[in-house]
């Protein structure tokens, strides 16, 4: 028997060239990062956007406070152009607001209990930004005693003052106070409302007589026949014809007697 013989052994291919091993060999381009985390970016640049803003607002409601005592002189000087004739202010609280356009910065003003209405009156805060000299505007509301108003007491601007809300139908005003001023403004809602109760009671008063009128108006009227008294004169006295007096009395003549009681106007 003729022995066998294994061929010899050779590697297979690998297909591995030079131009492949060239351009391994060149650098790569970095890698961009992931989506995630180019959103996780833009988030918090948008968060310390926000918390900057927010920081200003606070630190505008906290520590810019303005000119108080300057804003209640002029405050009062206007208040006084305010008052209409026979209108007179029973008493004044200096009272604070703070608007978004004036970068909630401190309105100073005086809110004042007259004998009609609740006046307000504040001082706005200077511009940022220096202007042409112009005219000051001021801030006025009013709230007559004859309409409802709403009052809510609470912390206000943040929680930074205590102070009130007030609200009419055609407006809502929110006011901070001092703690030193508080007894003050307590002293205005309660004069608003003494002043609110009075007008509801005349009011009710006013409605009771018009309808006790009214009733009385519905009743059956008699008189009694005075000396030299016709029929004719009590038609012409009362605003009714004499036959409707003949009538109501049965009377078959116009031939009346002194004492006689007549039946001039039947219930309505």
């Amino acid at each position: 028997m003729s022995q066998l013989t294994e061929p010899p052994f050779s590697a297979p291919p690998t297909g591995w060239t030079e131009e492949m091993e060239a351009a391994a060999r060149r650098p790569r381009p970095p890698v961009p990062p992931p989506r995630g985390w180019r959103t996780v970016l833009r988030v918090s640049a948008w968060s310390i956007g926000v918390t900057l803003v927010l920081a200003g607002i606070a630190s505008m409601i906290f520590i810019h406070r303005g000119d108080a005592e300057g804003s209640a002189r002029i405050a009062n000087r206007e208040l006084e152009l305010m008052l209409e004739r026979g209108e007179a202010i029973d008493w004044r609280a200096p009272v604070m607001s703070r608007h978004w356009w004036h970068y909630f910065r401190v309105t100073h003003g005086v809110l004042a209990a007259t004998n009609r209405r609740l006046l307000y009156l504040g001082v706005p805060p200077e511009e940022i930004l220096p202007r042409e000299a112009e005219p000051q505007l001021l801030e006025e509301s009013s709230f007559p005693y004859d309409r409802p108003i709403e009052i809510w007491r609470g912390r206000v601007f943040l929680g930074s003052l205590s102070g009130v809300v007030i609200r009419s139908p055609l407006q809502m005003r929110t006011f901070g106070v001092a703690a030193s001023e508080r007894p003050r403004l307590d002293s205005v809602l309660s004069l608003m409302r003494r002043r609110q109760r009075a007008i509801r009671e005349t009011d009710e008063a006013e409605r009771q007589r018009a309808l006790a009128a009214a009733f009385t108006a519905r009743q059956p009227i008699y008189h009694v026949v005075q000396r030299g008294e016709a029929v004719e004169l009590l038609a012409r006295q009362y605003n009714v014809a004499p036959e409707q007096i003949l009538e109501w009395n049965s009377l078959p003549t116009p031939k009346i007697k002194v004492g006689q009681r007549l039946l001039v106007k039947t219930r309505t």
